[in-house]
C-alpha cells in the first residue's frame, strides 16, 4: 500500500466519526457555544474542519490551496452533504494522482491572501486530515456543555458505559 493509498484509507475510515459527531449536535439555536472567548463557536469549528475537503480538492485540482478558514455552511446538515460529496471528490481525484505528485509537488497555502507555507501534496493532504481530526475532538468537549448527549465518535461514552453497568446489576 502507497502512502497515498493509506491516506486515502484513513480518510474514508474517519469519514463515519465525522458524520457521527455532525448528527450529534443540537439545534442551529445552540450551535453558538464556545468554552472562551477566543474559542470558535460549535458552528464555527464545524464550518472550519468541514471545508479542509474543499481545501483539499482545491489543492489536488489547481496546486494552491486557499485555506477557508472562515467558511459559512448555512446548516449542519449542508456542511454533512458537503463533506461526503467533496470527500467522494477528493478521493476520486486522489486516485489520478501518480506518485511522484503525491510525494513532489508542493502546493502552497494561502491564509487570507497571505502564502502561510508550502508542503508537498501529500504532507499538505495529512496535515488537513490531522486537522479535521483534531477540531472535531475539540468540538467533542462542546457536546455536554451544550445539554447534549456525548456522541460515541470512537467508542461507548461514559453516558454509555453507565448505562451499561446499571443493566448488569
Amino acid at each position: 500500500m502507497t502512502n497515498k493509498e493509506f491516506f486515502q484509507q484513513c480518510w474514508r475510515s474517519e469519514m463515519e466519526p465525522t458524520l457521527i459527531a455532525l448528527r450529534a449536535l443540537p439545534a442551529a439555536e445552540q450551535q453558538g457555544y464556545k468554552p472562551a472567548e477566543k474559542n470558535r463557536t460549535a458552528k464555527q469549528l464545524v464550518d472550519h474542519f468541514v471545508s479542509h475537503v474543499e481545501d483539499l480538492v482545491e489543492a489536488v485540482e489547481t496546486g494552491t490551496l486557499n485555506h477557508r478558514v472562515m467558511a459559512d455552511y448555512p446548516t449542519t446538515e449542508n456542511a454533512m452533504e458537503v463533506f461526503v460529496k467533496e470527500s467522494d471528490r477528493l478521493m476520486s481525484l486522489l486516485d489520478q494522482v501518480d506518485d511522484k505528485t503525491w510525494d513532489e509537488k508542493n502546493i502552497p497555502m494561502l491564509v487570507f491572501g497571505n502564502k502561510f507555507g508550502e508542503k508537498n501534496l501529500g504532507a499538505t493532504c495529512w496535515m488537513f486530515l490531522f486537522d479535521l481530526v483534531h477540531h472535531r475532538g475539540q468540538l467533542s468537549t462542546y457536546f455536554r456543555p451544550m445539554g447534549v448527549r456525548q456522541p460515541a465518535i470512537y467508542g461507548p461514552t461514559a453516558e454509555m458505559v453507565e448505562e451499561m453497568m446499571a443493566k448488569s446489576n
